[in-house]
């Protein structure tokens, strides 16, 4: 692993010029797309996700084909969808249909009246199935890139990480990139249990990448919160304590001031 070579502070080794793409994150400067399909909430977690900061680490070009794995309720979506409308594809590669679990089911029928609700922004969207027990979706091939937020530690939950990991590599075309961001678990605990909270070690995330024919090439840390204690102080709620869920009746004004989660941001290259 060649983790010598990581730059510390925000990783700059891969740099990136996007053509047609301007970079705001609510603090300098303008997104030149429309942000009224947004709504004041989604927006407001601009502050602590980077969105824009996010993706130009991660590579995105306006001609790209990116594929944004469990998009969930769609928040990257509302910011890929019109970056991508012009001169790229965005494929939303969503939990199945037909799946057997009903939040799953639920969260696939959200996401698609999303799309159908607006059709200026969403109507070049191609919705796809992600199943990590099947075989990749053929309108996921050959992506310039894959990215995925906050959700490894579902699939880890479902034993299906690996499995996962193997289909990112078979959406990509060679030398394709892979994106992620998910809620990280400090060295030297169980992922197994970590990830029941929502968490998960970046080593962990690292090796399973590797084994899968990926080569870790940059890392960012502007995801980083040293006040997201959870993992240590073991609370029971796990991340979905700390905004924006907060789901939790005691404390939760110290839980706020903690902010969202702290996060690694990592960049692989398909081998």
């Amino acid at each position: 692993m060649k983790t010598k070579k990581l730059i510390s502070g925000i990783c700059l080794s891969v740099a990136v010029t996007l053509s047609g793409i301007a970079y705001a994150d609510g603090h300098k400067g303008h997104s030149q797309h429309s942000h009224e399909h947004r709504s004041e909430a989604n927006q407001k977690r601009d502050e602590f996700r980077q969105p824009y900061r996010t993706l130009e680490f991660f590579g995105i070009k306006a001609d790209h084909k990116v594929v944004e794995v469990l998009p969930g309720g769609g928040w990257y979506s509302e910011i890929l969808a019109p970056m991508l409308r012009d001169t790229g594809e965005f494929v939303a590669a969503h939990h199945p249909a037909d799946s057997a679990s009903s939040y799953r089911k639920r969260s696939r029928a959200n996401y698609e009246s999303k799309l159908e609700e607006n059709s200026d922004v969403y109507g070049k969207v191609v919705l796809a199935e992600f199943n990590p027990k099947a075989n990749v979706h053929e309108a996921t091939k050959n992506a310039d890139l894959v990215l995925t937020f906050r959700g490894l530690h579902g699939l880890q939950n479902g034993g299906d990480l690996a499995a996962a990991f193997s289909q990112f590599n078979q959406m990509l075309k060679k030398g394709g990139s892979l994106g992620i961001v998910q809620h990280e678990a400090p060295e030297g605990y169980d992922p197994i249990q970590t990830a029941e909270k929502g968490y998960l070690p970046k080593s962990h995330v690292i090796a399973v990448a590797k084994a899968a024919g990926f080569e870790l090439v940059a890392e960012a840390y502007f995801h980083n919160n040293p006040k997201d204690t959870i993992v240590v102080d073991g609370i029971e709620g796990g991340v979905w304590t700390l905004p924006p869920s907060l789901r939790t009746e005691v404390d939760k004004e110290k839980y706020a001031a903690v902010g969202e989660s702290n996060r690694m941001t990592l960049l692989f290259k398909k081998r």
